[in-house]
């Protein structure tokens, strides 16, 4: 009766290692397993929408094919609030889509190019520079005329 007793155990310890070691593996001994071993990670590229900095955490809703995401920042937030605007296109490190990340790794962030507004623009139309007293396209100078007026509008570079 004993020996079935501890047959039994030692089958239930079996069973619960072969379940629970490929989780334990996955989770601590990744870092550590070859190149070949270790899961692949299909990088998810999106636009962000929305961006809400709370005390301690940054809310960014990323769009992407697959679908929306709710990426949760509470590590490094102030230095992904400073790079993340909405409208960037983000790059994130994850397995596979889900609809809530935490923490997910910033692979790349790709810059909405915004343009100044018209007014801000400064005007083609201003006055041009003048040349210098010694360059050919001075018609003062190209007509042999010289002025005694003329200063010089540069130091000369000794």
């Amino acid at each position: 009766m004993k020996s079935l007793i501890v047959y039994m155990a030692l089958f239930l310890l079996g069973v619960g290692l072969g379940l629970g070691a490929p989780f334990l593996a996955a989770r601590y001994a990744q870092p550590y397993l070859p190149q070949f071993l270790q899961e692949t990670v299909h990088p998810l590229t999106g636009t962000v929408t929305h961006k809400e900095r709370q005390q301690d955490r940054l809310l960014m809703t990323v769009t992407t094919q697959d679908g929306t995401i709710l990426a949760t920042f509470q590590k490094q937030v102030p230095e992904i609030d400073l790079l993340v605007e909405e409208q960037d296109s983000v790059t994130l490190n994850i397995k596979q889509y889900e609809p809530f990340v935490t923490d997910p790794p910033v692979i790349k962030v790709h810059k909405l190019t915004r343009q100044a507004p018209e007014s801000a623009k400064p005007s083609h139309s201003s006055v041009e520079p003048e040349p210098l007293p010694d360059s050919p396209l001075n018609p003062s100078s190209a007509s042999g005329e010289t002025s005694e007026n003329t200063k010089p509008s540069h130091l000369p570079l000794n």
